[in-house]
């Protein structure tokens, strides 16, 4: 939710100048610092989480997480999202019962027992942040139950032409009130190194800016872990919503929930994915419609009344325009899926490797950084410069033809070599393989 907020917030400020659109944020004195809170409760019997941060900066917006073969990787979200810490969060239900959540890391908060929200009871969500300021959401409750009845993948062709693998789910509704859903994933995939080898560079005693040469101890010794075979994890990043309009249904049927392009290297091998549905009401769907519609091109520039973005979260001094999230209490219902891609595009080539790796070699020291006088490397960067900041894996000795300046080793960028660079190298306990 917080990607589309700052979308939101972004749009706010680019077009200030224009009356016609006004989402009832402000200024961009204003929008720094106004609080966006994530979070909600479900009929789940588990600890429930809320996360507070702040807008501040909307360097997000033009911060790219792909890999950068010259400089170390950052963790972008927790080094440029300003969290806000110290709050005070409890969920209050309409018997009066208090659900206390505690800061677990910087900006999330968990409650400190398991609970589970009940079909005829209602929460209400407590904010006081560390300045003192308080916040409360509206009373919500769930609205009806609705359980996945299947999920399964089928070789898809898109409006646009596009050749992949649709992800479908069929459910049937239970009990309530079930017109609203929206559907969140989370997908694991196995991925393979291509230019993995038994041994890797091991770098001790490195001075940089010693005189007249850098010194260092560069050893080529056996890999310690498994760095071979990892598992990447990424979850749903868009609003995924559906409406069950028809009372008289029992459900919805073939409802695609994710299409993969099949040249996407996360199909390369075998693939899974836990599709999420959650039963919402109505003003749940209208605030996640509405973030939606400000990320379509065009929609940013169309005419928006004043407090168009409105969530059921307020100030209780009565400020307007401090606060944007929304607290929402749902049904949830959770199915996993398992397939490999052979068993859509079997005998054919896997998808491109995320990365483009070519075995490269550069001299494996360079000049002193603290040396005076002139003095001109053409060559890229040194491989010990390169493995000190952690950037490369080794593939074997050099025999002299790689490498516009050779070196005595042939390497690659680190995630060509090390698979730990886009996952873990631990078996997610849910694994199966065929």
């Amino acid at each position: 939710m917080k990607k589309w907020i700052y979308i939101v917030a972004l749009s706010s400020l680019a077009v200030g100048c224009l009356d016609e659109l006004d989402i009832g944020i402000g200024s961009a004195n204003r929008t720094q610092g106004i609080l966006i809170v994530e979070g909600g409760i479900t009929n789940e019997l588990k600890n429930h989480s809320v996360v507070l941060s702040r807008i501040d900066t909307l360097v997000d917006l033009g911060i790219d997480s792909i890999f950068n073969p010259f400089t170390p990787v950052r963790d972008i979200n927790r080094d440029l999202v300003p969290y806000e810490e110290n709050a005070t969060v409890t969920v209050t239900d309409a018997n009066g019962t208090v659900f206390e959540f505690e800061e677990g890391s910087p900006g999330i908060y968990e409650s400190r027992t398991p609970f589970a929200a009940e079909m005829d009871n209602s929460y209400q969500l407590n904010i006081v942040t560390d300045d003192g300021r308080g916040f409360s959401s509206e009373p919500m409750s769930v609205e009806g139950v609705s359980e996945i009845a299947d999920i399964y993948a089928e070789k898809t062709i898109r409006g646009t032409g596009a050749e992949g693998v649709g992800i479908f789910i069929d459910n049937n509704s239970i009990s309530g009130n079930v017109q609203n859903l929206r559907f969140t994933y989370d997908e694991t995939f196995k991925i393979i190194a291509p230019f993995w080898a038994e041994k890797d560079f091991l770098l001790t005693n490195y001075d940089p800016c010693a005189l007249p040469v850098p010194t260092y101890d560069l050893e080529i010794v056996v890999r310690e872990q498994e760095e071979q075979v990892c598992y990447g994890n990424e979850s749903s990043n868009t609003i995924i919503q559906a409406e069950q309009n028809n009372p008289e249904s029992a459900g919805i049927e073939q409802f695609m929930v994710r299409f993969i392009g099949r040249e996407n290297y996360i199909l390369s091998h075998r693939y899974s994915i836990e599709v999420t549905q959650m039963v919402s009401g109505a003003a749940s769907y209208g605030f996640y419609d509405q973030l939606n519609s400000f990320s379509e091109t065009g929609n940013v520039f169309s005419q928006v009344q004043p407090g168009f973005l409105e969530g059921n979260l307020s100030a209780d001094s009565g400020e307007q325009g401090i606060v944007i999230g929304f607290f929402d209490v749902v049904s949830v219902s959770k199915r996993r899926l398992f397939f490999n891609y052979t068993d859509f595009y079997p005998n054919e080539p896997l998808p491109p490797y995320v990365f483009n790796c070519n075995e490269i070699s550069s001299p494996e020291t360079h000049r002193s950084f603290c040396a005076t006088g002139e003095g001109v490397n053409n060559c890229p960067q040194s491989v010990i410069e390169r493995v000190n900041l952690d950037l490369i894996s080794y593939v074997r000795p050099n025999d002299g033809n790689i490498g516009v300046c050779p070196g005595p080793h042939v390497f690659v960028f680190r995630p060509c070599g090390d698979c730990t660079t886009l996952g873990s190298n631990e078996i997610p306990e849910f694994w199966i393989e065929e």
